[in-house]
């Protein structure tokens, strides 16, 4: 919105013979492009008895963006290109499965909250479903963006 109304300024300013001044805030700090910062993660492996917990983000179609491991606590995500994996530096709330239902992760730059409900259903055996939650990506710049999360944890016997 900020650039269309530059843009519009500019034109207003050439209309009448005037050069458009960008503000310097303008250059220094580009928007993000649109889109979620976070990368579809591929399949992942995990070793015996090991749990994990992905998240989906509500997309269409949904994203696998996101997977938690409880040992070593790390959570990893894939970010311009790349798989990135950022250790635990804050947990709260009773865990299941190893996972907290509050979680941040910091490293590169970057800081990950990830913020669920867990439930964990009759008839499921080693997991849970995460009907709801939310990441929190804030990148290097400052960038913040919240993204609607579902998910589920897994357990590998």
């Amino acid at each position: 919105m900020m650039t269309r109304w530059l843009g519009a300024m500019g034109g207003a300013c050439a209309a009448i013979g005037l050069a458009a001044a960008s503000p310097a805030w303008a250059e220094a700090a580009p928007a993000p492009t649109g889109g979620l910062p976070l990368e579809a993660l591929p399949t992942q492996t995990l070793a015996s008895g090991q749990c994990a917990l992905f998240l989906w983000a509500r997309t269409t179609p949904p994203r696998r963006v996101f997977m938690a491991l409880q040992d070593p606590a790390v959570a990893r995500i894939r970010v311009d290109g790349r798989s990135v994996d950022l250790p635990r530096t804050a947990a709260e709330g009773e865990s299941a499965y190893g996972h907290a239902p509050m979680q941040r992760y910091e490293g590169e730059g970057i800081t990950l909250t990830m913020t669920i409900q867990m439930d964990a259903r009759s008839g499921l055996v080693g997991g849970a479903v995460i009907p709801t939650g939310s990441l929190e990506y804030r990148d290097a710049r400052g960038w913040e963006t919240i993204i609607p999360v579902a998910g589920m944890v897994g357990c590998q016997p």
